[in-house]
């Protein structure tokens, strides 16, 4: 039991790299916005896709990892400003806004299974030698995507706090009323963490195909509990934290799959998410239903 335990944990710090770039993506963009987008693992489902047909048209790896990122920011945007702001205006609320998500989440989800045929498709695109460390196995293409999601954490670190757009995002998080009225160009902030958290969306999708090694059209939506819960365990608007509570998930999720079977990993995830929600349920939406306003 015991060598299934750590032979599991290589397999977890992989996973847990996987989760981490989702949820950075993800806690900025409800940190800033207040929506619980859900048609988040859609969304990362298209950038998956994209980078499939980018590798089957015998591109590299690497470049299709930055198309599928660049394909989920101009989704993100699109979705950002020309859906979610419209009802916005129109009055949504917070949970008027997660149903939205979630009907977006749908057709976005069936459309790509439409146009796929409802197909499994492989993502063999980097096969790489094992390494192994006593019990603990991993490949070349595993370490990589670790060390990639330690620099998008340091890159997103290094934004928000050495920059001024950084100053001006943690602004409008507090108060956006308040940084409106201090000069701050809202609506360009706003276009901004479209952009910048659908890219991580989008290339988040695609290195959990890189490492499942096939895509459908239900894949970011699988993975969209492990990324909520991830996202809300570690503090909303904390990549930091998401970094740390992603560690957790993808650690406890891949013992649970080696003691009782991969079956029960899926299980694993949405109990965590449940038992966030439960012993967190304010922080969804920042502690005060009433007062969170949607800043789209």
């Amino acid at each position: 039991m015991w060598y299934l335990i750590v032979s599991s944990l290589g397999f977890g710090v992989v996973l847990a790299s996987i989760i981490a770039v989702a949820a950075m993506g993800f806690t900025v963009q409800l940190g800033l916005t207040n929506v619980l987008n859900l048609s988040y693992g859609a969304v990362m489902t298209v950038g998956a896709f994209v980078a499939y047909l980018a590798a089957s048209w015998k591109i590299n790896a690497w470049v299709a990892l930055l198309l599928g990122g660049v394909a989920g920011a101009m989704l993100t945007v699109f979705l950002g400003n020309f859906v979610f702001k419209v009802y916005a205006r129109r009055g949504a609320r917070l949970f008027e806004m997660v149903m939205v998500t979630l009907g977006l989440a749908l057709v976005i989800e069936y459309a790509v299974q439409a146009v796929s045929r409802d197909n499994i498709y492989q993502f063999a695109v980097l096969p790489s030698a094992s390494l192994s460390w006593g019990p603990i196995f991993i490949t070349v293409t595993q370490l990589i995507l670790i060390g990639l999601a330690i620099v998008v954490f340091l890159l997103l670190e290094g934004l928000l706090k050495l920059t001024k757009l950084g100053k001006a995002l943690r602004a409008m998080a507090v108060d956006p009323s308040l940084a409106r009225s201090c000069g701050i160009r809202t609506t360009q902030i706003v276009t901004i963490t479209w952009l910048i958290t659908g890219f991580l969306c989008g290339m988040a999708g695609v290195i959990y195909v890189i490492n499942s090694q096939s895509v459908n059209y239900y894949t970011g939506q699988l993975f969209l509990p492990l990324v909520i819960a991830a996202a809300i365990l570690g503090g909303v608007g904390s990549p930091r934290g998401a970094v740390v509570a992603s560690l957790l998930m993808g650690i406890t999720t891949e013992v649970v799959s080696a003691l009782g079977g991969s079956a029960y990993s899926t299980v694993a995830g949405f109990g965590i998410l449940v038992v966030v929600l439960l012993s967190k349920p304010s922080s969804v939406t920042g502690g005060a239903s009433g007062n969170v306003q949607l800043t789209v």
